[in-house]
């Protein structure tokens, strides 16, 4: 049975990078949140993220910012990623890889409806962003799989998949590539290149 993707505008990406974004930022957003719970220590902090916990008696989550290959702002939430970047506040929802423009975006919220208005690319330059904003978050999901299997350890990350309800589509070694590959199929889609289907293991 297919996905429904919900709330988003389908003309952003073509079907197959939808749906293989949408299995891969799942196994991200999970490892993200086993990656908080490490016995060894947060790994999110140590790769330098700066936390902004949540508040005595406000209801959501800790939010967590870095900074994109661009210089923009990203922050992580257990419920997606907002990236602040080149003019551009672009939400990913954790369920379903549809970059969604957010109006007055606020990095500092702890939960989803508090990030901001949002609503679907209304132009083709806004669209545009929306892409470039959805390809930056993924090089800088393959650059941190590619830090923690380098410095924290394959070992971690395969138990972290390991304790998922559902088997995970890639590997632990091929998560950082596979990361690198879906900005590429991302950035394609402005390129005006076709898509095709793919396995999850070229994702």
């Amino acid at each position: 049975m297919s996905k429904v993707f919900p709330g988003g505008d389908g003309s952003l990406l073509p079907c197959d990078v939808r749906r293989d974004g949408d299995r891969l930022f799942d196994v991200a957003m999970w490892c993200l949140g086993q990656d908080v719970r490490c016995p060894d220590g947060n790994v999110l902090l140590r790769h330098g993220l700066v936390r902004e916990p949540r508040p005595p008696g406000v209801e959501g989550q800790s939010a967590y910012q870095g900074r994109l290959a661009d210089g923009g702002r990203l922050t992580l939430w257990g419920f997606g990623a907002l990236c602040d970047t080149c003019g551009a506040a672009i939400f990913v929802p954790r369920d379903g890889f549809v970059p969604r423009w957010v109006e007055g975006a606020c990095g500092t919220a702890f939960r989803a409806e508090d990030v901001g208005p949002r609503r679907d690319a209304a132009s083709g330059a806004e669209r545009r962003a929306a892409r470039a904003g959805l390809a930056l978050l993924a090089d800088w999901l393959a650059e941190y799989e590619a830090w923690v299997a380098r410095d924290v350890g394959l070992a971690w990350r395969r138990e972290c998949l390991a304790a998922r309800r559902k088997a995970s589509p890639i590997p632990a070694e091929e998560l950082s590539n596979a990361w690198k590959r879906m900005a590429a199929r991302v950035r394609a889609t402005d390129a005006g290149v076709q898509h095709h289907a793919a396995p999850m293991t070229g994702a």
